[in-house]
Order: structure tokens, then C-alpha cells, then sequence
């Protein structure tokens, strides 16, 4: 262990955009290869690429990026082989945060399953759903979890999907509810985003293919793993033996505070933010005691310059820090 201990965090749906981390595939061999094998295995199993998907030239940077079938597995690769990059540079880490679908990179990345096994099930996970499930979406809400619970409005039309931390909250709609809960929201002076996500996971409203999912789920065996996993999930160290574990990542409620607050280390740590957005450091600055023991760190960036930024990551967060 360091004298700060090193901590990787990846996020979930929401995070993703169209091109991310473009530069890297042409400036990292790691990453690179990582993103080529995933692709593959992609292409092989369901039919289309993951690459052409992200980095289709007919959407410029700004474009949605929302087909829950290209999404799911993007967002995976993307922080796995980030993680792979940054590990290539020397920087390892001592301890894997992990949020809803970051959960699945974490334990990749530990060995609690496989590459090929998280890859493939998160890829199958959208048809499932599709047959299963009625549209909805998740909305970002400015505000803690508190006003979902003290209105009434709110409490009828949405589910609390997770909490970010005393200042944000996630709430699951049906389609239909999601612009009244939206316009709700706006006459309270709150601010809402609705985030790129077709369906309501992290509530109720994934039920009906729970039955499936925990079938596809059934297939592979979680192990011990190498690093210990931080669940946003279960709000402290993963469990690989916890009954239903990997279905309860994708249904339970996420709680990036309570995870943080498991995570909190009296001499500090060293917090790299492998989401491709860095929305992550946001909430882990915002739930984690501020000074100079604390280092937070975002890694991707929609502006490019990521290679560079993960050299000066490597040095600053290395052994010597």
C-alpha cells in the first residue's frame, strides 16, 4: 500500500458520449488493444461493432449516444482498458469503487469474473430488457434524496434510483412521467437532467426481467478477487458470495455516499476517476473530508489531451505519493 492508498472509480449509464477517449486508440497501445478485444467478442457474439458505434463519424462529439446495446458495453471497455492503460503506467490500485454498471468493471478488473463473462452478460442485458421492460429513464436531480421523500408528487411518479450525495439524487420514471416529474422539478427551482438511459434501472420498473437476468446471471460463478471492490451497491466491500449479487447491482438502489463513507481512510487516498465524463470526482469530492490528504483526480475528458493526462496521473499518484 501506498501512504495514500490508490482507488479507481468507474460509473455507470449516463456517463458515456459519442468518441470518447478517440485519442486514446491511436496514441495508447494498451488501450487500444483492450478496446480491439472487446470489440471482437462484440462483434462475434451480437453482431455489430462497439468501435463504429462510439466513433461513427455521422455523430459529431455533442450527438446523442443512447442505444442502450451499443452503451452498455461501451461504457464497459472504455474503463477497463482505461484502467488497463493506467496500470501499464505503474499505477496500480489498492482499492476498485464501483457504481452501478462500474461495478462490473471493478470486478473485472479484481477477477472476481471474468473480462469476457462481465462483457458479454452486460452486452445480453438490453434485449432483455427491451422484451421485458416498459420504456422509462433516469433523471439527475440537484437536491438530496430528502425531497423525493417529503413530496408527494415526486414519491407517486418516480422511484429514488440513488444517491449521489447530500446534494444529488437520482430518480427512476416511466416515459410518460418522466417531462411532468421533470416540470415538477423546475417550478421548485431544482435543476434536472435527464440522462441518455432508456429504462428505469435501479427500481421497480426493471422487475419484469428479473427472472431473466438472474437466469443469464446464473451462468458464471463470482469469485474472490485480487483487489477489494467498494459497491455503491451494497455500500462497502463486495461480497462475491452475497446471494444475487450481480442481479442486486443492476435492481438495487446505488448510494455513492454511503460508499464513500465506507471508503473514508484516516490518512486519506488517491481517487483516479476512470468514467469517461468525470462526473464521479464531482460526487466523491463532495462526500469525502476535504485537505490535502485527499487527491482527486479525472483522467478522461471530452476536450482530448487524455494520454497526457494519464502520464501526469502516473507520476502524481505513483509510489512516491
Amino acid at each position: 500500500m501506498t501512504a495514500r492508498p490508490v482507488i479507481f472509480c468507474f460509473s455507470g449509464q449516463g456517463a458515456q458520449y459519442r468518441h470518447m477517449a478517440r485519442d486514446l486508440l491511436t496514441e495508447d497501445d494498451i488501450f487500444r488493444s483492450w478496446m480491439e478485444e472487446g470489440d471482437a467478442l462484440v462483434r462475434e457474439r451480437f453482431g455489430f461493432s462497439v468501435l463504429a458505434e462510439i466513433h461513427d463519424p455521422d455523430h459529431p462529439p455533442g450527438a446523442p449516444f443512447e442505444r442502450l446495446e451499443a452503451t452498455h458495453p461501451a461504457l464497459f471497455m472504455v474503463q477497463y482498458a482505461a484502467a488497463k492503460a493506467m496500470m501499464a503506467r505503474g499505477l496500480h490500485p489498492d482499492l476498485l469503487l464501483g457504481v452501478s454498471l462500474g461495478e462490473f468493471v471493478a470486478m473485472a478488473l479484481s477477477g472476481v469474473i471474468g473480462f469476457e463473462e462481465a462483457l458479454i452478460r452486460i452486452a445480453r442485458q438490453p434485449a432483455l430488457l427491451h422484451e421485458r421492460c416498459a420504456r422509462g429513464g433516469l433523471i439527475s436531480v440537484l437536491a438530496g434524496d430528502a425531497l423525493w421523500r417529503e413530496d408527494a408528487c415526486l414519491a407517486s411518479h418516480s422511484h429514488l434510483a440513488g444517491r449521489g450525495s447530500a446534494q444529488n439524487c437520482v430518480l427512476a420514471a416511466a416515459r410518460a412521467h418522466i417531462d411532468p416529474v421533470c416540470t415538477h422539478l423546475a417550478a421548485r427551482g431544482v435543476t434536472a437532467t435527464v440522462l441518455p438511459v432508456p429504462y428505469g434501472f435501479h427500481s421497480p420498473l426493471i422487475d419484469p426481467a428479473a427472472s431473466a437476468c438472474r437466469a443469464m446471471f446464473a451462468e458464471i460463478t463470482p469469485r474472490r478477487g485480487t483487489i477489494p471492490c467498494l459497491s455503491a451497491c451494497f455500500g462497502g466491500i463486495l461480497d462475491p458470495e452475497a446471494p444475487d449479487l450481480l442481479w442486486r447491482i443492476v435492481r438495487d438502489r446505488m448510494d455513492v455516499m454511503r460508499v464513500c463513507g465506507a471508503a473514508a481512510l484516516g490518512g486519506g487516498a488517491n481517487y483516479v476517476d476512470l468514467s469517461p465524463s468525470g462526473a464521479l470526482a464531482a460526487l466523491i469530492r463532495q462526500n469525502t473530508p476535504p485537505g490535502p490528504a485527499r487527491r482527486i483526480a479525472i483522467t478522461l475528458s471530452p476536450m482530448g489531451g487524455n494520454a497526457g493526462r494519464f502520464d501526469a496521473v502516473a507520476r502524481r499518484f505513483g509510489r512516491s505519493g
